[in-house]
């Protein structure tokens, strides 16, 4: 039985040169002659994706022996494992490869013959031009699984494993002789290799691979050699996605025949009206197949309204690999598609998808124990992924082992609450939702060019009142994200770009170990930096440290460290500045080229709070008194607010009053709490990102209620409060900065005893109980219950330190 035929046609094209089917046959039976093996004997392909690499594969099936196709990026010592796991009897590798695998055999101290495909010119001259197919329950690949718990384990798959995921292909006509595949993944997994390689050989079809893979050699590629498909991953698609969508949403027009196109649905429409991208693709495409992890359902839809079908399959090394896939021109975005002919699917009690069929692995070699815990007695392969059906669709929910398992039973699905972020901002390239310290934590990878686009200095906060606080609206309780934790690099990934999720803990847990010896610029204003941050957040600072994801300052530690920056040397910095020299070192060498060295080192905060600023003041209280009769029954019979201590209030004097952030009652409690005389003259700071719409901004103009950008203006806002308190009003501020996560007061930012203090007003403290408990940050709406609000005898702030201040 033939497996390749002669099609009489280019069967490869590399680094501009084509290679003719005839010419694939003859060098692929020629391997076969200089491999002495007997069936299943293996053999190991170790080199990068070119011609050789399937004359190889070929030749190794023409013998009936094993094909092992390992990661060409691996090193001499990760080699070893293979070489001694497999016992493999020959090594084809490529001149680039060759040093790795020559340590590798001298680690181990053993001969295996090594073929370098670079230096094998020869040709098999017979007449028998064709590739023979070996047995159907002949071991003809074997692959090892990524290990991400305990060693790899070599996958044994039979010919016939490859045959039936040809012949579910074959129903639906997915693969064309006319086709010009592009393969640009790594063989060494199963998807790219049957997928781009494999199928396509064996189809007639034509594989062009990329001698270096880089987003502008795909595109020239896609032009030049006129390909219809690409077998890709999710993140191929999303980036690409990324940038058409950054188009389409950057003209009014083109964004209105965008929405059009996607209530039409129609594939012909949509390629008419949005030729353009179909001609940057090369003009050919007829379909993506996207495998490897899940697509972003969104991306799918999208590319859909565009007229091209991104065709999801899923599987494993396991299955060989499909267990489903989508047919073209009946993608459904989100869905992994519709079961392969010749196999069977269940989903078991506890939502597991379970296969069994043809394409299910003869085992894992030589670990029968192993086989036994992923292949049950009927034949039943465990994937360990959470799915259901709609109708004849998969639609893969989830993996058991990234499940989370609260304390209190619940299970959380993190890709769930992943899509949900990555749904809603371009200002997160990625993310993984775990259970980190006991909480439930978003980590964060942010798209640091749109943050920069964006000028976002404070990368925290913005992240949380913009992003996280939205999904907790809308999220119950236990699905709350309580933390976020902001990271400089990207996960650890797959080859195929799945998330180890497993090491992400660890990446937080990693710190600076203290015997590197960090190189110190030597000049008086990274001194002078590095020691008021030094001060300022009590850490030690590196030259190459973040301002904010490194060293933790936050929008009022900024607005001190600028403070000091301009009273020493001169300089006032701007927001965007900031951002672009967001580290110690980066601020310093500005500094030295910017500034001029001035008064001294001490920030005079009298100086600072008396300058113009050009922030408007609210209007009125008017909107504080309504929401205060409103409130009155509430908070009186459902959340029975309790007040005493009104006698500290002072009547005329104005005053800072100062209290604990427990929950979003505290505004209300202190309303309710104080006499109209006094609410007509006290002012709040919050944050704009709570008073976006034109209705909530009125609002805060009628409420006393002045707004505070955490991305810039800061200071301007410090000295509007200074301005504020001067004119013989108060304010009320909440120095913790943001509200309780536990119910205990956190730590007091000094921002509040310089105003005091350089404004010359006391500070009357107020303490809030029970608020936290009625109306938690996991709670939707407060419930029934007891606060208590109290104010504490006035602090004169005259002869006290900043410090002191906060202190008493």
């Amino acid at each position: 039985m033939e497996f390749v035929r002669n099609y009489q046609k280019t069967a490869i094209i590399f680094d501009d040169k084509e290679y003719s089917y005839e010419e694939v046959i003859r060098c692929s039976k020629y391997y076969s002659k200089l491999l002495d093996i007997q069936k299943e004997d293996r053999v190991i392909i170790f080199m990068e994706n070119r011609p050789e690499l399937l004359y190889s594969f070929f030749g190794t099936m023409e013998k009936e022996g094993t094909s092992i196709f390992l990661d060409a990026t691996f090193t001499g010592e990760e080699l070893v494992y293979y070489l001694e796991d497999s016992e493999s009897k020959y090594i084809f590798t490529s001149k680039k490869n060759q040093k790795e695998v020559e340590k590798a055999l001298e680690l181990i101290g053993k001969k295996i013959d090594v073929l370098i495909v670079d230096e094998i010119t020869g040709k098999y001259e017979g007449n028998e031009v064709f590739i023979k197919a070996p047995s159907p329950d002949n071991v003809t690949l074997m692959l090892y699984t990524s290990g991400t718990t305990g060693n790899p384990k070599g996958v044994m798959l039979t010919y016939d494993n490859i045959l039936v995921n040809i012949e579910g292909l074959d129903k639906y006509k997915m693969y064309q002789p006319t086709d010009r595949v592009l393969g640009l993944l790594p063989m060494h997994h199963i998807f790219p290799l049957l997928g781009a390689g494999i199928v396509t050989i064996s189809k007639g079809a034509t594989i062009v691979f990329l001698k270096e893979v880089s987003s502008q050699a795909m595109m020239d590629a896609l032009q030049k050699y006129k390909i219809t498909f690409i077998i890709g991953v999710p993140r191929l698609w999303e980036m690409l996605h990324k940038k058409i969508m950054e188009k389409i949403n950057g003209s009014k027009v083109v964004h209105t025949l965008f929405k059009i196109c996607e209530k039409a649905q129609n594939k012909n429409l949509s390629k008419k009206i949005f030729k353009k991208v179909h001609e940057n693709f090369g003009g050919n495409i007829r379909f993506f197949v996207s495998g490897g992890s899940k697509l972003n359902p969104q991306v799918a839809r999208d590319f859909l309204t565009l007229g091209i079908d991104v065709c999801e399959g899923y599987g494993m090394t396991e299955t060989a690999p499909m267990i489903t896939f989508t047919p073209i021109n009946e993608v459904v975005p989100g869905s992994a598609g519709k079961i392969l002919p010749g196999v069977e699917v269940k989903i078991a009690e506890d939502g597991e998808i379970c296969a069994r069929g043809r394409n299910v692995m003869k085992g894992y070699f030589r670990k029968p124990e192993a086989t036994a815990e992923m292949i049950d007695s009927e034949g039943w392969i465990h994937t360990g992924d959470l799915g259901e059906f709609k109708g004849e669709y998969l639609f893969v929910t989830g993996r058991k082992k990234e499940m989370i398992v609260l304390s209190n039973g619940k299970n959380i699905n993190p890709v769930d609450i992943e899509q949900w972020i990555m749904d809603r901002t371009d200002l997160v390239q990625e993310v993984v939702i775990t259970e980190y310290q006991g909480r439930l934590t978003a980590v964060i990878y942010p798209n640091f060019q749109k943050v920069l686009e964006d000028g976002i200095s404070n990368i925290i906060e913005t992240f949380k009142y913009q992003i996280i606080d939205k999904y907790n609206a809308e999220a119950p309780g236990y699905r709350k994200i309580l933390d976020i934790k902001i990271v400089k690099t990207e996960f650890p990934k797959t080859k195929l770009g799945k998330y180890r999720r497993f090491m992400i803990n660890d990446m937080l847990e990693e710190k600076v170990q203290e015997n590197i010896q960090v190189e110190e610029p030597d000049f008086e204003e990274y001194r002078a930096i590095k020691e008021n941050i030094s001060k300022l957040k009590g850490i030690p600072v590196t030259p190459g440290a973040h301002l904010e994801l490194d060293l933790g300052l936050d929008s009022l530690d900024v607005v001190e460290l600028l403070a000091f920056i301009e009273s020493s040397y001169g300089l006032k910095i701007d927001e965007q500045t900031l951002i672009e020299n967001a580290t110690v070192e980066k601020l310093a060498e500005y500094v030295r080229n910017e500034g001029t060295k001035t008064k001294g080192k001490k920030v005079n905060w009298s100086e600072y709070l008396a300058k113009e600023n050009h922030v408007n003041l609210p209007k009125s209280c008017t909107v504080s008194k309504v929401i205060k009769t409103v409130l009155k029954l509430p908070l009186t019979f459902y959340v029975k607010s309790k007040k005493s201590g009104l006698e500290n209030i002072p009547g005329k004097e104005p005053v800072l009053f100062v209290g604990n952030h427990q929950s979003f009652l505290d505004a209300f409690l202190f309303n309710n709490a104080v006499p109209n005389s006094i609410l007509e003259k006290t002012y709040y700071m919050a944050k704009v990102e709570h008073f976006k719409s034109s209705m909530m901004k009125s609002m805060a103009d009628n409420g006393n209620i002045l707004l505070l950008d955490i991305n810039k203006n800061l200071g301007e806002t410090l000295q509007a409060a200074a301005s504020v308190l001067k004119k013989g009003n108060n304010m009320v501020i909440f120095p913790e900065g943001t509200r309780s996560k536990n119910g205990k007061v956190g730590n007091f930012k000094k921002s509040f005893a310089i105003l005091a203090k350089e404004t010359g007003v006391s500070v009357v403290p107020f303490g809030i109980k029970g608020a936290f408990e009625a109306y938690p940050p996991s709670a939707k709406c407060p419930k029934a219950g007891n606060t208590e609000i109290k104010f504490f005898p006035k602090i004169e702030t005259a002869g006290l330190t900043y410090d002191e201040i906060v202190e008493k």
